[in-house]
């Protein structure tokens, strides 16, 4: 949760594509969907937490198998389909369930969060989410910034906060409705 990455762009992840040491640690997030590239910033704790598995990893010899940075136990990159089936099973382990008909959660669901927490945290701090967004979307990779308008239709409190300024960022051209 803590970079908004697509599950397909964490599994992809190269060991290459970090620079964890720096102050403000940052990792590259090469040609993933519509051929993008970007440049994700790192909280410090994240960093620190990267850092952490990659020494485990060459503690465990993982380091030499394969460019892969998140590897499965035979050292290669970890398939999409074993990591939902993964999360799948820990949260009914956990017994983590949909209520009333919604969806299970998923792995995508870490970005979800991510993309409306931090909305959400623009509307306590009294910023102009609308100028912002722009920004969210580049951040998550999205080509126009159209594509991160709807996270706020999923969440209802961010629907009602200021649709209006947003008009123009509506797929369809117009305004949301509550």
């Amino acid at each position: 949760m803590s970079t908004g990455l697509r599950v397909g762009e964490a599994s992809a992840y190269r060991s290459i594509m970090s620079n964890w040491r720096l102050i403000r640690p940052k990792s590259h997030i090469l040609e993933t969907k519509f051929h993008k590239s970007r440049i994700v910033p790192l909280h410090p704790s994240t960093a620190e937490r990267l850092r952490h598995y990659q020494a485990q990893r060459a503690r465990l010899h993982y380091d030499g198998l394969s460019e892969a940075f998140f590897v499965s136990e035979q050292g290669q990159y970890l398939q999409h389909r074993a990591l939902h089936d993964w999360f799948a099973r820990l949260c009914q382990r956990l017994a983590i369930a949909p209520t009333d008909g919604a969806r299970a959660p998923c792995l995508t669901s870490f970005r979800h969060t991510f993309a409306v927490t931090r909305m959400q945290c623009w509307y306590q701090q009294g910023l102009d989410v609308p100028s912002l967004l722009p920004h969210l979307s580049v951040y998550l990779g999205h080509v126009h910034p159209q594509e991160s308008y709807w996270y706020l239709t999923a969440v209802p409190e961010l629907l009602k906060r200021r649709c209006p300024p947003i008009r123009g960022l509506c797929p369809s051209g117009g305004t949301p409705h509550a």
